[in-house]
């Protein structure tokens, strides 16, 4: 790919940065059995579970994902072999996720896939059409714009590569894309878990970081905090745990993606109560 992409010279050093990750998409089939991995419509909970609210108003379920499908791939998460991972939202508002009032915009849970009942969605209009998922190994390149793609382009550089020349510089974006279609049954599909954010903005680590620790990123506030050098090196322990497109169903912003963070401590403990949810659009 890398030759396809008049980059092959350097394949060796882009080797070291590709990184796996889990992609899936929408199935033909709407009608999934309770406990299976699906998108929209209501979620497959246990009889004791209090539904999310934020506002008085209860999230939207987005999708859940039984962890038993996901053998034999690779995510680079450490994620438990069994299980329901499910994701809320309020598609009503889409909180963008800059300021620490939006924290209460999404919920991650792990749910045992054991005696689960399905609950109707609570607001049918913000509901998203209901399927089965299907998964596929996927793969990665850091983004351009995030600090890892920051790292690639030092990496480059050091190669001989001239960055500055907008013709290397389309050259890598394309093969960006192309990576992350590889496998994938629609291409240009960026659903997924794991590996690399696939950014529409910039880079999205420092900012979980500090909306984590109150400090608000909708301008340059958060960035120009004092307390900022304390917590930048924190940044790199967030791990993307699920990327959400938008597509001919739902639609983020201006055609843009949910990215669901977690800190890589949390997961390894299982505790998913101070995940990030960041909407990017154009």
């Amino acid at each position: 790919m890398c030759e396809q992409h008049a980059l092959g010279q350097h394949a060796a050093v882009l080797q070291p940065w590709l990184r796996p990750r889990v992609g899936f998409s929408r199935t033909a089939d709407a009608d999934a059995p309770v406990g299976a991995s699906r998108i929209g419509g209501g979620p497959d909970v246990p009889a004791d579970f209090q539904w999310p609210m934020r506002n008085g108003r209860p999230l939207d379920f987005l999708l859940q994902i039984n962890l038993a499908d996901l053998q034999g791939l690779q995510s680079g998460l450490d994620l438990p072999a069994q299980g329901l991972l499910s994701f809320f939202y309020d598609t009503q508002e889409q909180p963008w996720g800059y300021d620490p009032a939006h924290g209460d915009g999404h919920c991650i849970v792990l749910l045992e896939a054991g005696d689960l009942q399905r609950l109707p969605a609570p607001d049918p209009e913000m509901a998203l059409p209901p399927a089965a998922l299907g998964f596929h190994q996927g793969w990665g390149l850091p983004h351009p714009f995030s600090a890892d793609g920051e790292r690639m382009v030092e990496a480059f550089q050091s190669d001989g590569i001239d960055w500055d020349d907008d013709e290397v510089a389309d050259d890598y974006y394309d093969l960006v894309d192309a990576v992350a279609d590889h496998g994938a049954p629609t291409a240009g599909e960026r659903h997924g878990l794991g590996g690399y954010s696939h950014n529409v903005q910039g880079d999205m680590r420092l900012e979980a970081e500090l909306v984590s620790h109150g400090l608000y990123c909708g301008n340059q506030t958060g960035y120009q905090d004092p307390r900022r050098a304390a917590l930048e090196a924190c940044g790199a322990e967030w791990s993307l745990l699920l990327q959400l497109d938008s597509d001919d169903h739902a639609m983020w912003g201006d055609s843009g993606m949910l990215y669901g963070w977690i800190r890589q401590r949390d997961l390894a403990a299982r505790d998913l109560s101070r995940t990030w949810m960041r909407l990017q659009s154009c």
